[in-house]
Formats: structure tokens, sequence, C-alpha cells
């Protein structure tokens, strides 16, 4: 055997390793992925595939929601073609119901978010979107700026209603008359990532602790004009959807059964954010 033969054969460096399981990831693309299909992809063993997770959790570059599920920090949209995040929060076929009601009941755009608290800065996570038929929002994420689908799938927590409904409910969070009022009302209305769309949107919890936030996405025209009957449709899906939660990983603060207690979502408000508009 010659001496380029043997460089051939060389097992990879722990270097080489960690690029690899990056780059499953990235093949892999947007949202949460099972770790044996990142293992499948490296034909890494799992210890080793494990470590470099669990390294990259700490350096910031990979997340990990819940058990099992990892992906990249930075939730990419490849093309508008291709669409948003597909995968259920919890693979439970019953939470999957709940959002194709609340699909058909709305007729608008429907995601699913959740909380992602790495790095000392707060963001939200699309892990699930249902287009149903709205191909006016597939025209507009073609039309739309790449940054603007990217803040779709991953943003800061302040940057739209489902951030802000998470951010309501931290507890490190200091209190302001915007964040009381989310959670006297129990949902926030903002514009969306996608220029001349509007996001509506509702906690979820796991017991006493918010995950992430179930949202509404729509023309300004049919947010406003169907309001009053879509905000209670958004909060009681979330209400089911948080009883049945179990894939989450628990943040803080949570929810009450009392009425209007700082922990439940209550009310159905006018509470919202028109372009330009900083919370207090």
């Amino acid at each position: 055997m010659s001496f380029q033969d043997s460089a051939d054969v060389t097992e990879p460096t722990s270097h080489e390793r960690v690029f690899k399981v990056y780059q499953a990831l990235e093949n892999l693309g947007p949202g949460m992925h099972p770790m044996w299909r990142i293992i499948d992809d490296t034909k890494y063993g799992k210890s080793t595939v494990h470590r470099i997770l669990k390294a990259g959790v700490r350096a910031n570059a990979f997340v990990h929601p819940r058990q099992g599920q990892y992906g990249l920090a930075r939730g990419k949209l490849t093309s508008p073609a291709e669409g948003l995040p597909e995968a259920t929060i919890t693979g439970d076929g019953v939470l999957s119901r709940e959002l194709s009601l609340l699909q058909r009941q709305t007729a608008q755009v429907v995601m699913v978010f959740t909380a992602v608290l790495v790095g000392g800065t707060g963001s939200r996570l699309c892990l699930h979107s249902n287009m149903a038929k709205r191909a006016d929002f597939q025209a507009a994420l073609t039309r739309c700026d790449p940054a603007d689908r990217d803040r779709l799938t991953m943003a800061p927590l302040h940057a739209d209603a489902a951030g802000l409904v998470i951010q309501a409910y931290l507890d490190d969070v200091p209190a302001s008359s915007f964040t009381r009022e989310i959670r006297a009302e129990g949902h926030a209305l903002t514009p969306a990532p996608v220029p001349g769309w509007q996001m509506l949107a509702a906690p979820l919890f796991r017991g006493r602790s918010v995950t992430g936030a179930v949202a509404i996405v729509g023309l300004p025209t049919q947010i406003q004009r169907h309001r009053h009957s879509y905000v209670p449709t958004v909060m009681q899906t979330a209400a089911r959807m948080s009883r049945r939660s179990e894939g989450a990983s628990p943040m803080r603060h949570g929810m009450s059964t009392e009425p209007n207690s700082p922990g439940q979502p209550a009310g159905s408000g006018d509470l919202s954010i028109q372009d330009g508009e900083t919370p207090a």
C-alpha cells in the first residue's frame, strides 16, 4: 500500500467530525431533527455524535429544545419554494390535528414556535407551519428579502407577536406595561417578518412554564375584520395544546388556573403593535 493509499483511509480528525455533524444538520434543513438521522448521515457512533451536538449547544451553534432533537441555531429558509418547517412540535397526531383545525377555522397560515434561550439572547424558532392553499403567502415569501424569510424561521423574542408572548412570561424579563398587558389579554398582534402581513400569537405552556407560541399569519385586512373570532380561537388552541404538550423543554414562569392571573391568558382585548412601534 502506498503512502497515498494510507492517507485515504486515515480516520477523520475530531475537527473533521465536528464539520461533518454540522454539515449533516445543514443538509437536513430547517427545524429540529432526531439524533438518529444525524447519526445515519454521518455514519459516526452515537456517543461521538452526541458529544459533538452537546458541544455545539454549549457554543450556541445548535439548538436542543427537547430530548433527542437538534437543529442549527440559525434556522434558515433555503428557498421560498421549500416553505417553512413542517415537523410538529411533539409528533403527537392530536396536536397535528389541532393545528390543521386552526388553519381550517381561520383560513390563515398557522405556525408553532419554541422558545430558544441560549447565550443570553432569547429567540423563537419555528417548528411547524401549515400554509394550506395560501398561494398569496407563498408569493409574498418569494418576493420578500431573504433576511425577512430567515426571521420568519428564527428571530429575537422582541421581534414579533410570537416572541413577545413568550417573553412576557419569563421571570428574568423586567415588567412593563406592555408585558403586563400581554399577560392580561393572553395574546399579541404585530407585523409579521414578511412585509405586508400580520401575526397574531398566544403562548404555549408546559405545566407552569412557557415553552413557545402558536400563531396565525394573515393579511391585515383579514386579521382586523375577523379579529373578534380569531383571538379566542388561537387562544383556545394554545390552551388545548398546552394541556397535551410534553415535547418542549420547560422555561420559566407559567399558567395559573385562575382567570386574569399573571400566568393565565384570560382576555381577548385590543393588544397590538403597528409597524414602527416599540413595546413599552
